[in-house]
């Protein structure tokens, strides 16, 4: 498998952030809703999405569940007034139940196409949690060293992870959100394992789509590797002009092809949450910046592959 998504922190600026004076979430009853849809999955060209509505009226809350490549991390976000929040972003508390524990996750305050609110991870989460499983999301750090022996290591781990069993899909059967909601939620989304089935063939069919051998990727020695920190591939001052300013903020998932010699050879928007001029100062800066080392057959052999991660703007 290549690369893994990881957000890359751009730009943090103090905000005074309003609290709410209610009692805690975690000391509330959690809203139950039952589903009130089919899961639906959506082929994109470059990834895979399955969502699913539950509960009716202001109680209304849908799941989106967004993949990028095979395997078992994937992004998630949240739209419904129960997820309605007065702080732009901040930690969330959540967990596919009974099987997996309580995650955090950092996430950011949105609206959708209609303003119905939504909550946003920022970083990608798996059911269950691999024991010891590098904070991605949070790894990225613009004046750390330009050593990649941490991120090497790091990455081979996850491509070599244990991975989550259609059994233990199976057995987490809801969602249970402790924050950022003003009222923890419970959304019973029943056995997993045929909805994630459905995305997994979705996803290998996306590097046939690539024109990379899944065969060979499925046997890989190791995957593509950054050279130096890939949290200076992508600055502040790449922030597209006047977007800071104005408090405009974008998440970029992306894919960059890199060829046998580590080089990249391509650089494709696989999904954006923000306005267009993000997604060309994305390509731009990585084009200019990244380098790899190319990922290995099962017999040590360079071959062309590809790398995900998604770039956070956030003021």
């Amino acid at each position: 498998m290549g690369g893994r998504a990881r957000c890359l922190a751009l730009l943090a600026m103090a905000l005074g952030l309003l609290s709410s004076g209610a009692a805690p979430a975690k000391d509330r009853e959690p809203l139950r809703l039952a589903p009130s849809s089919k899961w639906h999955l959506d082929y994109a060209k470059d990834s895979c999405r399955i969502g699913r509505s539950f509960g009716e009226g202001d109680q209304k809350v849908t799941i989106l569940i967004d993949r990028y490549e095979p395997g078992d991390p994937f992004r998630l976000q949240l739209i419904g007034k129960p997820v309605r929040t007065r702080r732009s972003d901040g930690i969330a508390e959540l967990r596919f139940g009974p099987v997996g524990p309580m995650q955090e996750r950092s996430y950011y305050s949105a609206n959708a196409s209609d303003k119905t609110p939504a909550i946003v991870l920022r970083g990608a989460m798996r059911i269950i949690p691999q024991p010891d499983e590098p904070e991605f999301e949070d790894a990225a750090d613009p004046d750390a060293g330009d050593d990649a022996a941490a991120e090497k290591a790091a990455r081979i781990a996850i491509a070599k992870a244990k991975r989550i069993t259609p059994a233990e899909e199976a057995a987490a059967t809801f969602l249970e959100v402790r924050k950022p909601a003003h009222q923890p939620l419970l959304l019973e989304t029943g056995p997993l394992d045929k909805a994630l089935a459905a995305m997994r063939q979705c996803t290998d069919e996306l590097l046939d789509h690539w024109g990379i051998d899944v065969a060979k990727h499925a046997t890989l020695s190791r995957p593509v590797i950054p050279k130096g920190n890939p949290g200076r591939w992508v600055l502040p001052g790449d922030y597209p002009p006047g977007k800071a300013w104005m408090g405009q903020r974008a998440i970029v998932m992306f894919r960059l092809n890199v060829d046998e010699n580590g080089s990249v050879s391509a650089c494709h928007i696989q999904n954006s949450i923000g306005d267009k001029a993000f997604d060309e100062a994305v390509c731009d800066a990585l084009k200019r910046r990244a380098r790899f080392e190319p990922a290995l057959d099962s017999d040590g052999r360079p071959i062309p592959s590809y790398w995900l991660n998604a770039v956070n703007f956030h003021v």
